[in-house]
């Protein structure tokens, strides 16, 4: 890093907060919204054309709960098991799981995904992931070889008086819209019309509401702009929520037009389950973690800013071990196999997810290429459950270390 860049990431360190103080005391007003009212926002919305709703993870596994709790079976779902993949949020951390799907190609053992979801930076990687092996050198040129620049813009000043977020997402529109080329399209519509489905989640900032799309579905709709809204969704999903301006969308509700405002998902969820029509037994959830588990101590001493920014890292990181456990109770009533991989506890690397550098990229990605390359292990439970993993809750204040 140059003395230069130091520079910036120091400014830029001052600078945002006092920004952000000067936002809240200007109290400018923007743009009037034309919002879905109220009386629509809870109700359920159904495809115009027709199409049946796609199955929720977690109501399927409450289902099955309730059922085993009741004394009874839980409902089966008829057909053939099917391969999901399930992919987290995690921002540069995507550098982890695009070299764990590479060395997983080398392996020769990585399936067809029937079903593929992702959150976040996990979105992005689940849609290329998704259309197989041959997108892999482009998972590796999108989350290798950039930096921060590459993906969002600093715009103090017109953050300022937007308050909806510091950064834009200009460069990483670009990047997008170079991925999404016709053949990408038909890829997408030939998986489709195979009946593998791929959704992505956003939340939608007005409403508070999390939204699913299915990507292939868009992509076969017929619409001349599918590509640009494909785009803008996944722009979305990768564009997190209060640092970066969310996307503006346009829905239709019962014939009359309205405006939502879309951004990353992964406060709200870190992973998902969802299926055109349940999982038959004998499936597989293939569940990838852009990062680790638990968050690394801190190195340096508890500031103001640190300590806000480690409280929300430690929220996301709970909130991904809770998730995995509504998957693992998924798969239990389904009778389905849970697999799980994440990068390895020892890795130390720049605290921040939202800090992009080349060679911390290229590291993250060979240590993905070489655990799925060598055929590791897969977990086969979610962390902290099995014997001697949960670290003991500490009681009291004056201690001796047991040495057993």
């Amino acid at each position: 890093m140059t003395a230069s860049s130091r520079l910036r990431g120091r400014l830029t360190a001052y600078l945002v907060p006092i920004a952000l103080a000067l936002a809240v005391a200007i109290g400018c007003k923007g743009k009037p919204v034309n919002r879905p009212p109220e009386h629509l926002v809870g109700k359920p919305w159904m495809n115009a054309d027709g199409s049946p709703p796609s199955h929720d993870g977690d109501t399927d596994a409450v289902t099955g709960l309730s059922a085993v709790l009741a004394g009874q079976p839980p409902p089966v779902t008829p057909g053939r098991p099917i391969n999901m993949l399930i992919m987290s949020g995690g921002g540069k951390y995507g550098a982890f799981t695009a070299g764990v799907l590479a060395g997983w190609t080398a392996s020769g053992d990585r399936p067809t995904f029937d079903v593929a979801t992702g959150i976040s930076s996990g979105a992005a990687t689940a849609v290329l992931a998704f259309l197989g092996p041959k997108y892999d050198s482009r998972l590796a040129a999108n989350f290798t070889n950039i930096q921060r620049g590459d993906l969002y813009k600093l715009e103090l000043f017109k953050g300022l008086f937007t308050k909806t977020g510091f950064f834009s997402s200009e460069p990483l529109e670009g990047r997008l819209g170079r991925e999404i080329t016709p053949e990408f399209m038909c890829d997408m519509q030939a998986a489709h019309a195979a009946g593998r489905r791929v959704y992505v989640g956003t939340v939608e900032v007005l409403t508070n509401r999390f939204a699913i799309w299915d990507i292939g579905a868009i992509a076969s709709s017929g619409r001349p702009d599918a590509p640009v809204l494909i785009r803008k969704i996944l722009l979305a999903a990768c564009s997190p929520t209060g640092a970066v301006r969310p996307v503006e969308l346009c829905v239709e509700i019962n014939g009359k037009k309205y405006t939502e405002y879309h951004t990353d998902a992964g406060n709200m969820l870190q992973a998902f389950v969802r299926t055109p029509a349940g999982i038959p037994p004998g499936s597989t959830a293939w569940v990838l973690s852009a990062g680790k588990f638990y968050r690394d101590p801190p190195r340096d001493p508890p500031k103001i800013i640190s300590l806000v920014t480690g409280g929300v890292s430690n929220s996301l990181y709970a909130l991904f071990r809770s998730d995995l456990v509504k998957l693992y109770a998924l798969c239990a009533v389904n009778r389905t196999e849970f697999r799980l991989l994440a990068l390895p506890d020892d890795f130390r690397g720049a605290a921040s997810s939202f800090a992009f550098d080349p060679a911390e990229l290229a590291k993250l990605y060979w240590i993905g290429y070489q655990l799925t390359a060598g055929r590791t292990e897969w977990r086969h439970a979610p962390p902290d459950t099995l014997p001697g993993e949960a670290p003991p809750a500490r009681t009291g204040l004056e201690y001796i270390v047991n040495p057993k």
